[in-house]
Order: C-alpha cells, then structure tokens, then sequence
C-alpha cells in the first residue's frame, strides 16, 4: 500500500516500521504504523513515533533497539480511482478489523471525532489530549467526500459492540459532549445521515447523561443506559432505558448492578434483547435472574 512504503529506502523493510518522513537518515526517528481496515473502501491507520539510538541508514536493523516516542494522530484514507488517498484526520479508538460502529452498514458513511489540525502541524500531527486540542463530531459519506462537521458535539462513541448507525444507515445514535454556554453536558444525541439532529438533551432534557447502547432491529427504538456514576463508561451500572425516537419518549427497562456492568464493558448488547414487539429487555445473563427487572 502506497500510504507510507514510500517513506521507506530500497531494500530490506519492517512490515509496519519505517523511517520517519522529513528527517535525516543518521536520525533514529521511525513511524509505526497499524493498518485498520474498515470496510473494503476504508482504511485507518494509527501511527506512532519511535526513537532509535542507532540513525536511520542503518534502517531496519535499528528497528530492534527503537522505544515508543509519541503517538500521531490517525488518519483516514480512502480508496478512490485505483488508489488510496489521505481523507481526514480521525480519532476512532475502538476501531478494528472488519468491526467498526463507526461506519454504516452499507459501508457509504462514517461518523467520527475529526481533531482540530492546523496547516502549521505538517502531515504528522501530535496526539495531543483533549484539553490541548478540539474535536468535533464528524459524519463523512464515502464516494462523494462530503463532510458534515458539527460546532456543538465533541466526541463519538456507544457503550455496546452494536451498531452506532440504524440497520438502513440513514440515522444515527451515539454519546457525545455538547459544551453550552460553558459547561459541558454529556448525552445522547440521534442524527441523520447528515449530520442534522433529531433529538439532543436541548430537544429533550431526559436525554442528558445518558450512554448509548444500540438500536432496536426494526430501528424505532434506541437502547441507552443512564450510568450509577458519570464518566465510568457504564463500569458501575445503572438505569437502563429505551428511547421511541419518533414518540419522544423514554420507559425504564431495567436495572443493571455494577457486578454485570463490569463483567461487560464494551459489549453491552449482550446484556439486552429486543421482544417480537421490539422493545428492549435485560436479556442473556439478566433472564438468568442476575439482573432486577421492572
């Protein structure tokens, strides 16, 4: 793939390690980079600055002494005309291979947290923390290269494995942080493909501090989960709760006791089922009793 081989001098290469664009050969400063692909017109890579004590034009046998340096920000290419080409700089932290929530089911669109970059930071950007750098929640339809930035949400993320798009990928769900007038609240907020929101906690106060989990499968209904403690991603349970997104109304599902919420961090579609009436309810685990029901 053309995206960094062609920092790398002739010969013999590290499959992921190659010497770092821009600086001269007797430094031993190197890029890593770790491909994620996303679907077959996406790609995400990750990169991160090495330190060799031993300079670059004895590249890769330096490769072997090299220290993590500093991580970059990632970034997104997609396949266009017979090529990869650069197409934002992205945060996706719980990306992987061929399992993504952040893009939509047919693969046409991404929503993601686009860092505020400026021209003077060069190709490769610092990871900087987020009180050191902005970001806003972005939606990119693949093909065409249109963007939708918002200037209100600031991050992008579910509390479960499952989808952050609805099955026909024409809407979307996700947590975010919407600073206003100051003070920062966090929430869930539904959008359209373009970026337009449907509900927010500004629409609907009850929507604030709640985590998103997942979709209904007939995708009326959005399961959420209104967290025991604020920013434990979940980790120590709470209220969860179904959200009918076109009647504007919420209805309390169950609880969920610290002990299962840690069990399944990251994946808590497995602690929740959806009837033949496509309402949620504590499944897996909950049905065997682990779980109070209301």
């Amino acid at each position: 793939m053309a995206v960094v081989a062609a920092v790398a001098a002739g010969g013999c290469q590290h499959p992921t390690i190659r010497p770092m664009p821009g600086v001269l050969p007797s430094a031993g400063m190197l890029l890593r980079a770790e491909p994620v692909r996303l679907s077959a017109d996406v790609q995400l890579y990750r990169f991160e600055l090495l330190a060799s004590d031993v300079g670059n034009d004895l590249y890769p046998l330096n490769v072997s002494r090299a220290v993590p340096g500093d991580r970059l920000v990632s970034k997104l290419y997609v396949f266009e005309k017979g090529r990869w080409r650069f197409a934002d700089f992205v945060i996706m932290l719980r990306a992987r291979n061929g399992d993504s929530a952040n893009i939509s089911p047919d693969g046409k669109r991404l929503v993601y947290e686009r860092p505020d970059v400026s021209e003077a930071e060069g190709p490769w950007p610092r990871a900087y923390p987020r009180d050191r750098r902005g970001r806003r929640v972005t939606i990119r339809h693949v093909g065409t290269g249109q963007s939708f930035v918002s200037e209100r949400f600031t991050e992008v993320y579910g509390l479960g494995a499952s989808s952050h798009w609805r099955g026909d990928g024409e809407e979307l769900a996700f947590t975010t942080t919407c600073v206003k007038n100051g003070k920062p609240v966090r929430q869930l907020v539904v959008a359209d493909a373009c970026g337009s929101v449907l509900l927010d906690a500004e629409a609907m106060p009850a929507l604030a501090g709640l985590e998103f989990i997942g979709y209904s499968p007939d995708g009326d209904r959005v399961a959420a989960l209104r967290p025991a403690a604020a920013a434990e991603m979940g980790r120590q349970g709470g209220e969860l709760v179904e959200l009918d997104v076109a009647a504007r109304t919420l209805r309390e599902a169950g609880k969920v006791p610290a002990r299962i919420a840690c069990l399944h961090a990251g994946r808590y579609d497995r602690i929740i089922e959806w009837d033949d009436t496509g309402r949620c309810r504590l499944g897996g685990e909950a049905a065997a009793g682990q779980l109070t029901r209301r």
